[in-house]
C-alpha cells in the first residue's frame, strides 16, 4: 500500500511496517517523504488488526538524512521574501512541520521498532531516537551529521538522544559529527542488538514484534503512555497517574480477567484489547 511516492505500507498480521521507500536517493527526505509520515502512522493505528509498527528503509541504507536540495525546509533561504522577518517567519514554520512530523513517531500510540542498515545520518538519527526500540545491521553508520554542514540539529535529536545515551557520548556525536560503526552504537545503548544482515535484523524485529503483540493491547499502549508522560514528571506524580491509570483501565479491563483465567487454565491468553 503507498500513501505517496516515497512511503509504502505493509500489514502482516498484527505488524504493520512503515516504509521509507526512496531507494534512489537512499531514502533522504524530501519533503514530500517526511510530510507523509504521520498520516502513514494514523492509518496503521487506526487499523485495530495492527499492534506494533517497523519502520524500515528500502535499498542499502535506512536514510542518508535531509534531501538539502528537494526539501524547502532548508531551500526557504532562497525563496524570495518581502522581509527578512517573512523569510525567517516561514523557515520557522517549516521547521516546525518537520519537527512534528518527526514527533508523531514518538507519539504514535503503538510501539515502534525502527530497523537500520547502511547509512543512519542527519535527520535519520531524528528518526529513530523518535522510536522505541532500535535493532541494526552489521553495516550500519550512524552520524550526527549536522555540525558537518553548519547547522545545528533542531528535529529532535538533541532533545531525545539524551534520554537513549548517556551525556558524554550524546556530546561527542554531536559536537564531532563523526560516525560510528554497528558495534559503537550498540556499545553505548543506540542500539538493542546488531544482526549480520538486514534480513537478519528485520526478522528480529517483526519476532520482537510478535511477542509484543502476543500481550494485551490496552496494557502495551497504556505501558506506552505512562512511559511517555513520564519523561516530563517527577518520580511521585509519575507514580501517581500510574497508579491512577491503572485503577481506571488495567484493573478494570476484560483483558485482565482473561489473563487470571487463562493462568488458572493453563492456556495461552485470547486478550480483545478491552
Amino acid at each position: 500500500m503507498s500513501l505517496s511516492c516515497y512511503i509504502s505500507l505493509e500489514k502482516s498480521g498484527s505488524v504493520g511496517t512503515l516504509w521509507l521507500d526512496r531507494e534512489d536517493k537512499y531514502n533522504a527526505l524530501s519533503t514530500e517523504l517526511w510530510s507523509a509520515i504521520p498520516e502513514a502512522l494514523d492509518n496503521l493505528v487506526s487499523d485495530e488488526a495492527i499492534k506494533v509498527i517497523i519502520l524500515a528503509g528500502r535499498g542499502k541504507h535506512f536514510c542518508v538524512g535531509i534531501d538539502l536540495i528537494d526539501s524547502d525546509m532548508l531551500g526557504q533561504q532562497a525563496q524570495p521574501a518581502s522581509s527578512e522577518a517573512l523569510a525567517n517567519l516561514r523557515q520557522l514554520e517549516g521547521t516546525g512541520r518537520f519537527q512534528a512530523a518527526i514527533s508523531s513517531l514518538a507519539e504514535c500510540a503503538l510501539p515502534v521498532i525502527a530497523v537500520i542498515q547502511g547509512h543512519c545520518l542527519g535527520a535519520g538519527i531524528d528518526l529513530i531516537s523518535a522510536c522505541d526500540v532500535r535493532v541494526c545491521s552489521a553495516d550500519a553508520n550512524f552520524s550526527v551529521r549536522e555540525t558537518r554542514i553548519g547547522i545545528v540539529a533542531d528535529i529532535g535529536t538533541l532533545q531525545r538522544l539524551p534520554k537513549i545515551i548517556t551525556a558524554g557520548h550524546v556530546a561527542e556525536l554531536a559536537y564531532t559529527g563523526k560516525d560510528i560503526d554497528a558495534h559503537r552504537a550498540e556499545k553505548i545503548g543506540l542500539v538493542n542488538d546488531v544482526y549480520e544482515s538486514f534480513t537478519a535484523a528485520f526478522d528480529a524485529a517483526m519476532a520482537m514484534a510478535a511477542e509484543i503483540a502476543a500481550n494485551s493491547t490496552l496494557a502495551v499502549r497504556g505501558t506506552k503512555f505512562i512511559l511517555r508522560q513520564s519523561e516530563d514528571l517527577t518520580t511521585d506524580q509519575s507514580l501517581l497517574l500510574n497508579g491512577m491509570f491503572t485503577l481506571m483501565t488495567s484493573l478494570k479491563s476484560n483483558d485482565l480477567k482473561e489473563s487470571m483465567a487463562a493462568f488458572v487454565a493453563r492456556r495461552p491468553a485470547k486478550y480483545t484489547g478491552s
